[in-house]
């Protein structure tokens, strides 16, 4: 299919492969000139904008399974680089230890973008408010992926170098994110703000995920990552850092929240200035914190 000139859309062939192999031999064919397409909400966008002009767009609708959600044999989860994020923000298995993935997935855009935008999307476009981003990185995400010489399994930490740059492949597609076991007492939780409550771009986010030992009064290790913040999601060794080993209390929430900030490294733009995004950061690590710790099993007293 080739769209006519004048259009909106520049000039592009489509192809719609039915399988992983195939789609992977058709971006090594256009040598960069091939994007693939899942849900289309963040391609067609730049494409309308003249940010991009891509020969060949390769459809991934047809390839079977890229949208599954299922669990895996170790007791993980394994979810398709095409699942929805509204099928995440609903889906049984994340709640919980896994819950700051459904809230990021659920705050995407408004209920049509969701029913279209796609997890892998979310994460190949590499935008700095990636609401899926952050939870990811919480959770301990390993990304699968394939390409026309082979696949191979990647870390979500550091996979995204840039806004907009990852380390994928040319002729690489994600097909797959797979999330560990959580341990018996973990929980997880994800926080943004925005300027209005739908169809607006994170102005901060944060997911923290948390591990509690058995008597529920003591943090064994935390994950904190932020997003509009940093140009890629940023992780917070040094909030981490605080939590891990001390004891479940507002000290020690409140600890990680300025360490937090203190990382913190915004712009000023017209959604906030530097300074906003900075101390609003504390205050919503320190949200996603207690809800965190809560589904944990635990309470800061």
């Amino acid at each position: 299919m080739t769209l006519a000139a004048g259009m909106t859309l520049p000039r592009f062939s489509f192809e719609a492969p039915d399988g992983v192999g195939a789609a992977c031999s058709l971006l090594a064919q256009a040598r960069g000139d091939a994007r693939p397409m899942a849900g289309g909400t963040d391609l067609l966008v730049k494409m309308k904008a003249g940010l991009l002009a891509p020969k060949v767009i390769v459809s991934l609708a047809r390839v079977p399974g890229l949208d599954a959600v299922e669990p895996s044999a170790d007791g993980g989860l394994r979810i398709g680089a095409l699942a929805s994020m509204a099928t995440l923000a609903a889906h049984p298995t994340l709640r919980g230890p896994r819950a700051a993935l459904a809230e990021g997935a659920g705050s995407v855009g408004g209920p049509i973008v969701r029913n279209r935008a796609t997890i892998g999307g979310n994460i190949v476009s590499a935008r700095p408010c990636a609401d899926t981003a952050p939870p990811l990185i919480a959770l301990g995400a390993r990304l699968h992926l394939a390409g026309a010489t082979g696949r191979r399994v990647a870390d979500i930490d550091g996979f995204i170098t840039g806004p907009g740059e990852t380390r994928i492949g040319e002729a690489e597609i994600l097909t797959a994110f797979e999330l560990p076991r959580p341990s018996p007492h973990a929980g997880s939780c994800y926080v943004k703000i925005t300027r209005r409550a739908a169809m607006e771009v994170t102005v901060v986010g944060c997911a923290a995920a948390v591990d509690l030992d058995d008597d529920l009064r003591t943090i064994r290790s935390a994950r904190i990552v932020l997003a509009s913040v940093a140009p890629t999601p940023l992780r917070v060794p040094a909030a981490e850092a605080t939590l891990a080993g001390a004891s479940v209390s507002e000290g020690a929430i409140d600890a990680a929240a300025v360490a937090a900030r203190d990382a913190a490294a915004p712009i000023d733009d017209h959604r906030a200035p530097a300074w906003y995004r900075r101390e609003v950061t504390a205050v919503i690590v320190r949200r996603a914190l207690r809800a965190a710790i809560e589904r944990a099993g635990g309470t800061a007293s």
